[in-house]
């Protein structure tokens, strides 16, 4: 009878072990922004937004902006800067286009700071196979430095909250934690 006991006692606990184990990989899989997906390179982009700037002077209209795609393939990795860099994070959420809304993050980086891109590992895997939606981000300078958006071609996750509970809303929470902008301390 004791022998029993201790058998099922060792069952749960190898349950909650492996329950623990699944959770923690979904976590990290999933909300962990552990994978360093760009570098940004902020001094090539602030000489581009001058030398635009110096181009335009006389249009009084002009809104500055630079828009990388994809960014660079080899910059791919884990980075531990990921994990203790600062991110100052300023909206999220879709754009206005009815047929095909992207799902845009918005960021700070202070001057003269290094920066970097950071994603989950689920969304680098995503990055890394061909895809006809291209990882973008646009690049605006303010007063205080950099303005970063980031666009992520998702429309099917707002297609499928709307239709699933009536708010295109439901997974921002989810996304936002997807890619974030980290910048030295």
């Amino acid at each position: 009878m004791k022998k029993m006991f201790i058998s099922k006692k060792r069952k749960k606990g190898w349950l909650i072990i492996m329950l623990t184990g699944i959770f923690l990989g979904l976590f990290t899989c999933f909300l962990a922004d552990i994978v360093r997906a760009r570098v940004i390179n902020v001094d090539k982009l602030v000489k581009q937004l001058e030398e635009q700037r110096e181009k335009q002077i006389d249009n009084p209209r002009l809104i500055q902006k630079i828009a990388v795609q994809r960014g660079f393939e080899y910059e791919k990795g884990l980075d531990f800067k990921c994990l203790s860099w600062s991110t100052y994070p300023v909206s999220n959420g879709w754009t206005n286009q009815i047929g095909d809304r992207d799902f845009i993050l918005d960021f700070y980086i202070p001057p003269d700071k290094k920066a970097i891109i950071c994603t989950t590992p689920i969304l680098a895997a995503a990055l890394t196979a061909e895809t006809h939606k291209p990882f973008l981000y646009e690049v605006y300078p303010t007063d205080y430095g950099l303005h970063i958006r980031i666009t992520i071609g998702l429309s099917e996750v707002g297609d499928a909250c709307q239709s699933l509970t009536g708010n295109i809303n439901c997974a921002n929470s989810i996304l936002s934690r997807q890619v974030i902008v980290r910048h030295e301390p």
